[in-house]
Order: C-alpha cells, then structure tokens, then sequence
C-alpha cells in the first residue's frame, strides 16, 4: 500500500515562513526584556576624574571620583591622611538636578579584597546635597568603597599606599 502524497501548498508554505520570520525576533526580543531585571546589576562602578595629591593633611593622597547610582549623580572625594583616616566628602543631585528632596543618610561600607576586613560608616548630609563621613582604615593596601542607594551600590576602588 502506497500513501499519496500531495504537494505543498505554496501559499501555507509561504505562510509559515513569514509566521517564522516574524515570529523568531518578536520571542526573542520579548526573552531579552523578561530576562533584562534579573541581568541588572546591583553594583555600579563609580570613575576615577582625578588624584588628591600628597600633602599635609592627606598624606596618603586619594582620589575624586564621580558617577551616577541608582537616580543620583554623585561626585566627590576620598582623602587619606597620615593616620590612614579616610576622608570622604560628596554631592548628590537627582534626575532632575536637583538635590534630594529629604534628609539623607548613606551608607558606606570599606572593604579590603581578600581580607576579611570591613569597616561601616554613615554619610550624613552636611548641607542640601553635601554629605560626609570618616573611617579609619587599619592597614595600608588596595581598598574599595561602596555607598549604597536604593540597594544599588556605587562601588570606588582606591589605594592607601600614597
């Protein structure tokens, strides 16, 4: 017993090939946006602009630095003085430009990768958009900085070897 076979429909088969050729990107785009919250990173590197040279005062140098975490713009500056105290200082400003709309306080939190060294401050706002902290860092090496707005961090790498 022999099936019959019929020929292809040229229309339905053209049909499917359109159906496949739209249909392929339009999953795929739609996979990329489910998928984009959970590929979000919750860290965001903050840049280097310049030095802060060795003086009296900040004997160890530091950095100023700048970045945009979570919705605020920050700029600032990381100071180390002969002791290994590291004086920050920075600004925030919103989308908009403006500074924050409400007192702030933001967490700082100093790591020394491999090590399990951690120290913890507060930024506590000095102005409309101005905020500080200090924290005494124990030894001298590679450090990182992490402030964290909204459960983004904004993360400064930085050297206290001068």
């Amino acid at each position: 017993m022999t099936g019959s076979r019929t020929a292809p429909d040229p229309a339905a088969r053209s049909s499917r090939l359109i159906a496949l050729a739209l249909g392929i990107p339009i999953l795929l785009v739609l996979a990329v946006l489910f998928a984009m919250p959970f590929m979000a990173g919750n860290e965001t590197t903050l840049q280097v602009d310049g030095h802060v040279p060795a003086e009296p005062g900040t004997e160890q140098g530091g950095v100023h630095f700048s970045g945009t975490v979570h919705q605020w713009a920050v700029s600032g500056s990381l100071a180390i003085d002969a002791d290994r105290e590291a004086r920050l200082s920075f600004r925030l400003r919103g989308p908009d430009g403006s500074p924050p709309r409400q007192a702030m306080q933001v967490p700082i939190v100093f790591t020394m990768p491999g090590h399990d060294m951690e120290m913890t401050v507060t930024a506590r706002q000095t102005g409309p958009d101005s905020f500080a902290a200090r924290s005494t860092l124990p030894m001298s090496g590679a450090w990182q900085m992490r402030m964290t707005f909204s459960d983004v961090d904004g993360v400064l790498s930085f050297d206290t070897r001068g």
